[in-house]
């Protein structure tokens, strides 16, 4: 039986070409094509800043402590995300917080974010919103800033599923990772993902500030000072080893020149799945809001709640690995125990579960 599997990487000869140059070089660590990539991700979404790091989960580490969060301060996401979107919260010693989703475009709802922060004993602590582009859909970052700029919250855009997705905005279309709307988004390379590095990830911004302290905090927080000798370094603030290497960059940036090509493949195969299913009684399709284009990491179809682990295994034994994404993070069982979440608290994503 053939299998389809959840998903593959695509890696061109011009992508072997490129590594093998790299591995040939007397670069193998951080070295020029790290720089490289670095620019190209700055010139494929427009943002004027990037930090490429070991993975689209240190990418968020280094995120929440380049905008200042710490103990005390909370972080707002959606249940329905990769568990690394509340996490990034608890790594620097923050609190997440949860707000349910819309249940038409499964991103964290606006309106119940705003009804959050109208309480002043919630909103005190919050220092970061983390919205999450799901599936490659592209969440109303234009909308959730009006609501931060209010409240003088910082925004850190959970990427990793839209890499090539867009929006448009005053007549424009803007790239997610333009960062127009954000202090700053993060993307994940991981082999699922629309471009791989292996394992990878970034951090792109328009801030010089987070900038900075994220690429010296990508390097054990190393601050080199040749005024006083060639040799001598400080770390006046500890930091990571989330280095990404040479290779890994140089795989990044050749498969970067077939993007677009390959999202128009992903939307192509988006578009053979709604026709297909759309006659189908009781699923649900994916939804792409007007004036977006979506680039499709995921493609989520909801049944109804009787029905999807029968599908999911009819599926499976018919050599077709798909996957249920996500369990909500709120009722993952480090969340119930730490913070006493519940099933009840956040309906929405519990009934989309």
């Amino acid at each position: 039986m053939s299998v389809i599997p959840y998903a593959r990487q695509s890696i061109s000869s011009y992508d072997i070409r490129e590594v093998a140059m790299a591995l040939k070089s007397d670069w193998l660590t951080q070295g020029p094509r790290v720089k490289k990539f670095e620019e190209d991700l700055c010139g494929y979404t427009g943002s004027r800043y990037a930090v490429a790091v070991s993975s689209g989960t240190a990418a968020l580490h280094l995120s929440m402590l380049a905008v200042g969060m710490g103990k005390g301060d909370i972080s707002v996401t959606t249940p329905i995300t990769f568990s690394a979107s509340a996490n990034c919260a608890i790594y620097v010693g923050s609190t997440p917080e949860f707000i349910d989703i819309d249940d038409r475009t499964c991103h964290l709802d606006i309106e119940k974010l705003e009804c959050f922060l109208r309480v002043p004993s919630q909103r005190k602590k919050v220092k970061v919103v983390v919205p999450v582009h799901f599936m490659g859909t592209v969440f109303d970052i234009a909308g959730l800033k009006k609501v931060c700029d209010r409240y003088g919250i910082k925004i850190v855009e959970d990427a990793a599923h839209a890499l090539g997705a867009k929006y448009k905005y005053g007549g424009w279309w803007m790239p997610v990772g333009s960062c127009g709307h954000s202090d700053a988004a993060i993307f994940s390379f991981h082999p699922i993902k629309h471009i791989t590095t292996g394992e990878g990830g970034a951090i792109v911004t328009n801030d010089r500030r987070i900038y900075e302290r994220a690429l010296k905090l990508r390097h054990h927080g190393i601050m080199c000072d040749k005024a006083k000798a060639a040799w001598y370094y400080d770390i006046p603030e500890i930091g990571f080893n989330y280095r990404i290497t040479d290779f890994q960059c140089a795989l990044g940036s050749s498969q970067l020149k077939r993007l677009d090509a390959m999202v128009r493949v992903r939307r192509k195969l988006v578009a053979n799945y709604n026709i297909g299913l759309s006659s189908v009684d009781n699923i649900r399709l994916p939804y792409e809001r007007p004036g977006t284009y979506a680039s499709y990491h995921l493609y989520v179809i909801r049944v109804a709640n009787d029905k999807r682990n029968k599908l999911y295994d009819f599926l499976r034994k018919n050599g077709i690995y798909a996957q249920v994404n996500y369990i909500p993070v709120h009722l993952l069982a480090f969340y119930r125990k730490k913070f006493g979440y519940k099933a009840g608290d956040f309906p929405v994503s519990e009934k989309y579960f």
